[in-house]
């Protein structure tokens, strides 16, 4: 999985939402909390940078607050434009009339948080949100 991993993103580097203090505060019952509990977190972040830096790729590792919750055409992505309601199941998002990937919405959202954080300015078009692109990276 890891080499089509990096050979889709030689030229992007590669980003990955930043799980920390995943654990906390959290009891989702006895036995999801011991399954959540026993996952390596660390060690899956440090073979995941391992592989990309063999490949000259690096790792960005981008705080998810509100990405799911903002619609794609706000200013920003933070508490101030999340909107809970618009997120009506699991795999769908509206905002007004338009439906789009929740999924993708999130996505975009992290993208433009790693943006605004890192000072680079991008035109990120809201195209493709409603129908995203599959990509299969194991089989």
């Amino acid at each position: 999985m890891f080499g089509t991993v990096t050979r889709y993103y030689e030229d992007k580097g590669y980003g990955v939402r930043d799980i920390k203090g995943i654990r906390e505060e959290k009891n989702l019952g006895r036995k999801t909390n011991q399954q959540l509990h026993s996952l390596p977190y660390a060690r899956i972040y440090m073979q995941l940078e391992y592989k990309l830096k063999m490949q000259g790729i690096r790792l960005i590792r981008q705080e998810e607050s509100y990405s799911s919750q903002c619609p794609p055409q706000s200013e920003e992505v933070s508490r101030i434009y999340a909107e809970k309601k618009n997120r009506k199941k699991r795999c769908i998002y509206i905002v007004d009339t338009v439906i789009y990937n929740a999924d993708a919405v999130g996505a975009y959202n992290i993208l433009r948080k790693y943006h605004a954080v890192s000072g680079e300015e991008i035109d990120m078009p809201v195209t493709g949100l409603k129908n995203p692109e599959i990509i299969k990276v194991a089989v």
